[in-house]
């Protein structure tokens, strides 16, 4: 990322996302007007927070459409808020009256209340600085994958949240890592060993720590004092493959330039509402859930119930559904 701010990385990121903003704006009109989308409250919002990043938008659609179809009452707490844009959403179109954000970055403080969060506290979700049995439901947007101990995070959400209580999270399938544009294209010329060097370069990059199957997040779930886990598949390998082509530049971060391109469009209006235009129409057209059969997703949603007699390392065995 610095070196893409400096001469002459800096310039040749300019010229690429110029040329990016036109692909996206020609194909959404092409996608347009082969699909005729009509998109949502929710695809405007999105498009306005992330119209420089359009892929964003697309997986946040995928993501907000599983969050929609639970239901939440009470209290709850929102793990890995960031700075509330996806909360804030699902708080309006769910209509939450108390959900308390948590982030570990104390820069999202302001911006998570504006969004409609209740409160808010700086803390690591491996170490939750609120009290026991505080809420009714926890919710948490891929962000669990990110966290190295994972045994000792979902020990911290059990803590919280009271008995009877449930856990609604999104995080990437075992099905993800064979599904990315690069590992694919590696495979594709029978490059075996290149395509599992990205595969792990691709982790590191994204520090992402945990690709558990359905039975397996049952089994860590069941430890961890949760019981009736239900894993949905949510996200389809052309969604995936979409997205990494949206998302292209992050394969050579010295010409990044999302950054540069949302500074551009800051200071030019008529563009800037053409790109929004265009990934509100990308988040209608491809920001549905379309994984079909087992194995075929590349991303969980995940819902599980707090046991009521939860007492560390429980010995119940949680039953996993894998929804089709």
């Amino acid at each position: 990322m610095r070196q893409s701010n400096r001469t002459p990385y800096r310039q040749v990121a300019r010229v690429l996302a110029a040329v990016y903003c036109v692909t996206v704006v020609a194909a959404s009109a092409l996608i347009g007007a082969w699909r005729r989308p009509h998109p949502s409250a929710i695809h405007r919002r999105l498009a306005e927070f992330f119209y420089y990043v359009p892929e964003m938008a697309v997986h946040k659609a995928i993501e907000l459409e599983a969050f929609l179809r639970q239901r939440y009452e009470g209290r709850g707490v929102d793990l890995g808020c960031g700075f509330g844009q996806v909360g804030g959403i699902l708080i309006a179109a769910a209509g939450l009256r108390d959900l308390h954000g948590v982030d570990s970055n104390g820069a999202c403080h302001q911006s998570v209340l504006e969004a409609g969060y209740s409160n808010f506290t700086r803390c690591d979700i491996q170490a939750l600085d609120l009290p026991d049995a505080a809420f009714d439901y926890a919710i948490s947007v891929c962000v669990i994958e990110h966290i190295p101990n994972l045994e000792q995070a979902l020990s911290e959400i059990a803590r919280v949240i009271r008995p009877g209580g449930r856990l609604v999270f999104s995080t990437p399938a075992s099905m993800f890592r064979e599904s990315t544009l690069g590992y694919r294209f590696f495979r594709a010329l029978g490059l075996r060993k290149r395509s599992e060097v990205f595969k792990v370069n691709k982790d590191l990059s994204a520090m992402q720590f945990h690709y558990l199957s359905g039975a397996e997040w049952a089994t860590a779930l069941g430890r961890a004092g949760f019981r009736e886990v239900v894993v949905e598949e949510i996200f389809s390998r052309r969604q995936m493959l979409v997205y990494d082509l949206l998302n292209i530049q992050v394969n050579w971060m010295r010409f990044y330039f999302a950054d540069k391109l949302a500074v551009s469009l800051g200071r030019h209006a008529l563009l800037r509402r053409r790109l929004v235009s265009a990934t509100q129409t990308l988040a209608a057209c491809l920001g549905s859930g379309e994984a079909r059969g087992v194995n075929e997703g590349t991303h969980y949603l995940i819902t599980c119930t707090r046991t009521t007699d939860f007492v560390g390392d429980t010995k119940t065995t949680a039953g996993v559904e894998a929804t089709r």
